[in-house]
């Protein structure tokens, strides 16, 4: 890509091209009538809706009327109106502060309900008329007959809802004129808002509109927005790249707009690929525990992010519609970064000197402000502009006509021989595959994860069996699954590589089993390791239902949880046979006290083994901020109480031990974030950013000493095509370190 002039800055916008916006001439000024007249609600089934199940395809959400309403007929606001065989009686309503809550007005609603709105506007003068507005969930706008505003192809795309989401612009003559607003309900609240529109609301609503492959630049606001790519979840960053400094403040407004995504501010690059990087991740788990990371990382060429530092902000909103201050100051090798006014992390580094600055991030977020301050500019090396960041990564299947969706499974290594399952499948949701719309294919690699072949599929879905893999001897796999209905583990055994199973066997329950299956409790296997005896272990989340509910209309984000309290079981005999649960959280306050603490959502549990013996667990917290931590050193049969980790995460983590000693958790957060320990788990790195889609839910393995092998999913709802990648890394005390062979 070629640097763009962005007023008298020249800016690198590496993987995308950047537009910018001018500030338009101020049209005639006018005021948006207060009263309207109301007609509606029309019931749900006058509109055919589609909710977009990938929120990065453009176009969005859509919505067509299986009703037409006569506009031409009307010049006049109406008393009544005819629509769909129905006469509809109008009311007056009265918008405050240009706002209507159209759902208390009719007393709630229901998704894809139509409503329709008249009003009559006077213009003083000849001349245009800029008018804006903002809906959930879609809109059309006519004045004096004529359309001039529709979003049912697209629906709204500002959150939360603004008076401005989207301008137009109309010539007129002066005199009175007739508005008409055919409004549509969308799933959440139903709220109207309408004024007239600014130029800078003009152009802040035009960076709505930007082609999703560009970057959208408002000079004369100092507001950007990134690319929002409707086939790729990219990377994207916007170096300015005419000066370079050495001591250096950046700072800046910003919002982020997606459940999963980063946002920061690069200082001291070298190029499009190796700077420093202030930043804050987000992804939904964060939302519901409240917490709030920051993080000071160096990017290596190699498509890593490397945090030098992660810190847990305190006094830092999580709200993802609020508008944030970020400051980044480098002074000499100490780079320190502030988030809306609080201190984050502080760093010491050489990796980079002097050069250039910019911001940079994935996911949906808005800029404004941002500045940059130095005492003096220095020659910076030359810039090569136009770069793409690396990739470490490879993809298992590359044809998308077996469908736009791949999610691996587990590896399983026999050998010198790793076996790969894919789910693909098309245009659904990945929480709604099923044998109608997916299948599974098989892949292997006698390369130890270098390369990928399939060689089997594709199978019926119903035809492989649920559960947790292991090879319980060379070219035998068995599949374990945890049956809470049934009180049974269900054995199935492949010989082929997991091209066909046996008939279910039925694993014994050893001991006392009842205490799991209260009344109000379930059960179901979160997690699994093999030790090196051979012995299976399935961790088992033990979940008390309904022990609170939710505050009315306020969703997840709100205080209280459920209770989950964490078991393990183990099986010596190839899973016929299933030890006692014994709880994973000995949480005992005093001498012979029973276990009775739980971690407030330890919901998704990865283990590992290390050489010595010792057994590390690591659990993701539904509601936590922080993920937990616990450890046995008797093969299992007990455990310690559980702590806090120095890291958050989610997405079904996955953990391993290496043949040196080292563990290595891999998960949701930041992006795919790879944390690592040298000394048993006492101590964890920052973590690395191996990849920036920001979900996980993949599978690891140690391939070869001290490589994990690690395939996960682009995507689960956010875009199409979404390919299975996988990388190889190579676990040192020095950090993770990408293997590009």
């Amino acid at each position: 890509m070629a640097v763009t002039e962005i007023g008298d800055r020249s800016w690198d916008f590496a993987e995308a091209d950047g537009q910018a916006i001018d500030l338009r001439r101020r049209g005639v000024p006018v005021e948006m009538p207060t009263r309207w007249r109301l007609f509606g609600p029309l019931d749900e089934d006058t509109t055919e809706t589609v909710w977009t199940k990938f929120f990065r395809v453009a176009g969005g959400h859509k919505a067509r009327s299986r009703v037409e309403l006569d506009i031409d007929r009307h010049r006049n606001v109406p008393d009544q109106l005819e629509i769909g065989g129905r006469v509809l009686e109008g009311r007056d309503v009265t918008l405050r502060d240009g706002v209507l809550d159209l759902s208390a007005v009719f007393g709630g609603h229901g998704n894809g309900q139509q409503a329709f709105m008249f009003a009559e506007i006077d213009v003083p003068a000849d001349g245009e008329v800029a008018l804006g507005a903002g809906t959930d969930y879609w809109m059309r706008w006519w004045v004096d007959g004529a359309l001039v505003l529709d979003t049912m192809a697209a629906g709204n795309v500002a959150h939360p809802i603004g008076h401005v989401d989207q301008c137009f612009r109309r010539e007129l003559k002066a005199g009175k004129h007739l508005l008409a607003v055919h409004l549509v309900s969308g799933t959440a609240s139903w709220i109207f808002k309408a004024r007239t529109a600014t130029p800078a609301d003009e152009a802040m609503s035009a960076l709505n509109e930007v082609d999703y492959a560009r970057w959208g630049v408002v000079p004369e606001l100092n507001a950007w927005r990134p690319p929002r790519p409707n086939s790729n979840w990219e990377w994207v960053t916007a170096i300015r790249s005419d000066v370079a400094y050495a001591d250096v403040a950046v700072e800046c407004r910003y919002q982020q707009y997606s459940p999963q995504g980063n946002f920061g501010i690069v200082i001291g690059a070298q190029d499009s690929d190796r700077y420093y990087y202030a930043y804050v991740p987000v992804w939904g788990q964060l939302w519901r525990a409240r917490g709030f990371w920051a993080a000071i990382a160096v990017t290596d060429g190699c498509g890593h992010v490397r945090n030098i530092e992660l810190k847990l902000m305190h006094n830092v909103p999580a709200h993802q519609d609020m508008w944030r201050t970020l400051k980044v100051e480098r002074k000499g090798n100490e780079i320190q970064m502030w988030v809306h006014g609080v201190r984050g992390p502080r760093v010491r580094d050489e990796t980079y000197g002097a050069g250039r600055v910019g911001i940079a991030g994935f996911g949906d977020f808005l800029v404004r402000d941002v500045e940059i301050e130095a005492e003096q500019e220095v020659e910076g090396r030359g810039w090569t502009a136009g770069g793409r960041r690396g990739a470490s990564w490879c993809h298992v299947e590359e044809d998308v006509s077996l469908g736009d969706f791949q999610h691996p499974g587990q590896m399983i290594l026999d050998g010198d021989q790793i076996t790969l399952p894919l789910v693909i499948g098309r245009n659904e949701s990945c929480h709604k595959l099923n044998d109608s719309n997916s299948a599974v294919y098989l892949y292997r690699s006698g390369d130890l994860g270098r390369s990928w072949e399939r060689f089997a599929g594709p199978i019926a879905r119903r035809d492989v069996p649920e559960g947790t893999r292991f090879l319980v001897e060379p070219g035998v796999i068995r599949s374990v699954h945890f049956k809470n209905d049934e009180r049974c583990f269900v054995i199935r055994e492949s010989r082929d590589g997991e091209e066909t199973w046996s008939e279910p066997m039925v694993g014994r329950l050893a001991g006392d089993w009842e205490k799991m299956f209260a009344a109000n409790a379930r059960n179901g296997a979160s997690g699994y390791t093999q030790l090196n005896d051979g012995t299976l272990v399935v961790n088992i989340g033990h979940d008390y239902v309904g022990l609170y509910d939710s505050v009315a209309n306020v969703g997840e984000g709100t205080w209280g949880t459920g209770m989950c309290q964490p078991y393990c079981t183990m099986s010596r005999d190839g899973g016929m046979t299933w030890d006692e649960p014994v709880p994973l959280d000995h949480a005992a306050n005093r001498m012979s006290a029973e276990p009775d603490g739980h971690c407030c959502g330890f919901s998704e549990t990865t283990s590992a083994q290390l050489p010595d013996g010792k057994i590390v667990a690591i659990a993701r917290p539904y509601r936590s901020p922080f993920m937990w931590q616990t450890e046995s050193a008797d093969g299992g049969k007990t455990w310690r109480q559980a702590c806090y980790a120095p890291f958050s995460g989610a997405g079904a983590p996955v953990m391993i031990g290496t043949r040196s000693g080292y563990l290595a958790v891999i998960k949701r957060g930041p992006g795919d974030g790879l944390h690592c320990s040298y000394d048993g788990g006492l101590n964890w790195d920052a973590g690395t950013m191996i990849d920036y889609n920001g979900l996980f839910n993949g599978s690891a393995i140690e391939a070869e000493a001290d490589v994990m092998l690690t395939a996960y999913p682009q995507s689960m709802d956010e875009i199409r095509p979404a390919y299975a990648r996988v990388q190889r890394i190579r676990i040192s005390p020095d950090g993770p370190v990408a293997l590009l062979d």
